[in-house]
């Protein structure tokens, strides 16, 4: 017996000029279908703010979204991932994780947007606290906290 497993993702962009952009990377319920690859770890138990790499096909939208957007810079991704359904809808939730955007680069059949995730791990000797200005300064677009 073999059963279909049928996945897809959604790629809701806010770019530093506060432009948005969504896609999907399977047709289903949604108006905008772009054919894109997420490449790399969300998470790790070290806490070493791993990157994550979104690849699209060299095509003008693609295009469109470095240009307008600083080159991805200060950028805000909401990635998505859900089941679809038998009958072809979106299913269950699987993972909502949001990034910030690093930068990008070109090739000739690619576009590789950059991102880090946007909260880092910290150890589980953490004091259990909010993080604000008061105890960690500015909060800053990496990973770089100063503990105060």
């Amino acid at each position: 017996m073999s059963s279909v497993i049928r996945i897809m993702q959604a790629f809701a962009l806010v770019d530093a000029n506060g432009n948005s952009h969504s896609y999907q990377n399977y047709f289903v319920d949604f108006p905008d279908f772009a054919p894109f690859q997420v490449d790399g770890s969300v998470s790790t138990l070290g806490g070493d703010n791993s990157q994550i790499k979104v690849l699209f096909p060299t095509t003008k939208y693609a295009i469109r979204l470095v240009e307008k957007g600083k080159g991805n810079r200060k950028s805000q991704l909401t990635l998505t991932t859900n089941f679809i359904t038998e009958s072809e809808q979106v299913g269950a939730l699987i993972s909502q994780e949001i990034y910030i955007g690093i930068g990008a680069s070109y090739s000739e059949d690619t576009i590789e947007l950059r991102f880090n995730t946007a909260v880092d791990a910290v150890a589980s000797n953490f004091p259990a606290q909010r993080l604000n200005e008061d105890n960690v300064g500015i909060l800053p677009l990496d990973s770089a906290l100063s503990l105060r």
